[in-house]
């Protein structure tokens, strides 16, 4: 005689996999779905079809929150229920300098190599140490500031005008181009952020113009200045027109660290280098003998033009919306950029505010770096040494901060990390996490649950703590089963399987 297997008999018998597998049939509230047992991954809904029911207004803070910050903790959330959603993005917007003291405190004291001269950072007899600790000081910023909006906008510029860190000397050049260039303007206009990465010795460097000179200019930064930084692949731009901005740019270089005369690796402009004579690009014509200005004079259209609205608006609906981000929210920030000279906090209010936004609830997938962190920030883990050995997960699951080395940037759509193997290392992330077996990290579940008295509590009182707010029923069901009556043997994996499912995937 056979007995048919009760679900609970079934996951029982199956363990923690079968287990995953049941919750991640389970589909959260956006329409992602995820079934990895039949390899079909995440697919985000198109921009077009964004529905028109506005969220709650519990779910519309819950979901803002999600988006301009790396995780939604307790104390977050309870802030902007106190003061309310608009004045709680303000506040975000105009980060206190003195916040996060006691964060820079400790990076000061962490990371020494952050505050050197590129030359000390040069002649340090450990040669991988500034990438360490670049890298270091970034997940720790990204993981304890309460300026989340501020990192998550960081995060943005650092990959829109990347720089593959390890690539020769980028890797003592580029913690002044985070503090000078990046940090200095993430909330700033376009322009400022746009000059101060051209006059970037640390982006000079990675895109080989410290070399170009008027007998042999090189193409590669003026490609990426009007491909990836300003009016974009279909700006309307042809080669002539880069072999022009090539020429414009002759003599922008790095004083190197061979040159006892000057500081090694700051930006220098070498006029007898430099092609002196008439330049045109994308209409502007620049006339003979203007010197360094002749770059200059480029950049300020660059920063100025249509396309380079579009293009920025794009990539920042893409960002904090949708994959596929719809043309009328492109228009209304395109003009926002064109009206305020790309100041992004102009455009992030009327982004966060918009018909588009809101409808786009559950419609973003987490990169990599985004999962790690947001799963950090909510188990509340604790550092017991220097993070170092944290990057070898991050490098599982092929988000190192700075170690993308096209200078595209991380791709940000779902397809590109929505592989099987990439789900995997998320799960197994998770569950060592959960489980305390993540190097130099500690993790307190217990905690979480003081108050619980059954199974159904610890699975809604960790999806609460983790996604704020309760799992569906039918993932609630699958967890409650596999608690079964012995909670504190099956808590970590309870917390691993929350953390690794589809409901926590989305931002």
């Amino acid at each position: 005689m056979t007995r048919n297997l009760s679900r609970r008999d079934f996951l029982k018998s199956s363990g923690f996999f079968a287990a995953a597998m049941a919750l991640s049939a389970c589909q959260p509230s956006a329409d992602i779905s995820n079934d990895i047992a039949e390899g079909s991954l995440p697919e985000l809904a198109p921009a077009p079809d964004l529905a028109s029911v506005p969220p709650t207004n519990e779910a519309l803070l819950l979901h803002t929150l999600k988006r301009i910050s790396f995780s939604v903790t307790p104390t977050m959330l309870a802030r902007a229920r106190e003061i309310g959603l608009d004045a709680y993005i303000e506040e975000q917007l105009f980060p206190e300098k003195d916040v996060n003291s006691e964060i820079e405190t400790y990076i000061k004291k962490t990371f020494k190599t952050l505050n050197m001269t590129p030359t000390a950072r040069f002649e340090l007899e450990r040669f991988g140490q500034p990438i360490q600790e670049m890298i270091g000081a970034t997940l720790v910023r990204q993981w304890r500031s309460s300026s989340q909006f501020y990192e998550v906008m960081v995060d943005f510029w650092s990959n829109h005008f990347n720089i593959f860190l390890p690539k020769n000397l980028c890797r003592v050049l580029k913690a002044d181009d985070d503090r000078d260039v990046i940090r200095a303007n993430a909330f700033g206009k376009f322009y400022d952020l746009l000059s101060a990465s051209a006059h970037s010795p640390a982006m000079l460097v990675y895109l080989d113009q410290a070399s170009s000179n008027k007998g042999a200019p090189n193409e590669n930064y003026a490609r990426e200045l009007l491909e990836l930084h300003t009016v974009g692949v279909n700006g309307g731009y042809n080669h002539e027109d880069i072999s022009e901005l090539a020429r414009a740019l002759t003599g922008w270089s790095v004083t190197n660290f061979r040159d006892k005369r000057r500081e090694a690796g700051q930006f220098v402009f070498r006029a007898q280098v430099h092609d002196d004579g008439q330049k045109q690009v994308l209409g502007t014509v620049v006339p003979a003998g203007g010197g360094q200005k002749d770059g200059e004079r480029i950049i300020e259209m660059l920063s100025q033009h249509p396309q380079t609205a579009e293009f920025i608006s794009t990539k920042l609906a893409r960002r904090f919306v949708v994959d596929n981000p719809p043309t009328s929210l492109i228009s209304k920030l395109s003009q926002v950029f064109s009206e305020s000279e790309g100041d992004t906090r102009e455009m992030m209010r009327v982004l966060l505010k918009s018909d588009e936004f809101k409808a786009s609830l559950g419609q973003k997938f987490k990169r990599p770096i985004e999962f790690f962190i947001s799963a950090m920030r909510v188990t509340d883990a604790k550092i017991k040494r220097t993070p170092r050995a944290l990057t070898n997960h991050l490098r599982q699951m092929g988000q190192t901060p700075f170690f993308w080395s096209p200078p595209t940037g991380y791709p940000d759509y779902a397809d590109w990390w929505t592989t099987t193997s990439g789900i995997l290392n998320r799960w197994n992330f998770a569950l060592a996490l959960t489980k305390g077996e993540v190097q130099g990290v500690e993790v307190d579940l217990q905690a979480f649950v003081e108050d619980a008295a059954s199974a159904q509590d610890v699975v809604d009182l960790l999806s609460i703590r983790f996604l704020g707010e309760k799992l569906p029923d039918n993932a609630r069901d699958i967890l409650i089963d596999y608690a079964g009556t012995d909670i504190e043997k099956t808590l970590p994996e309870i917390a691993g399987l929350i953390l690794g499912s589809p409901h926590f995937q989305v931002r």
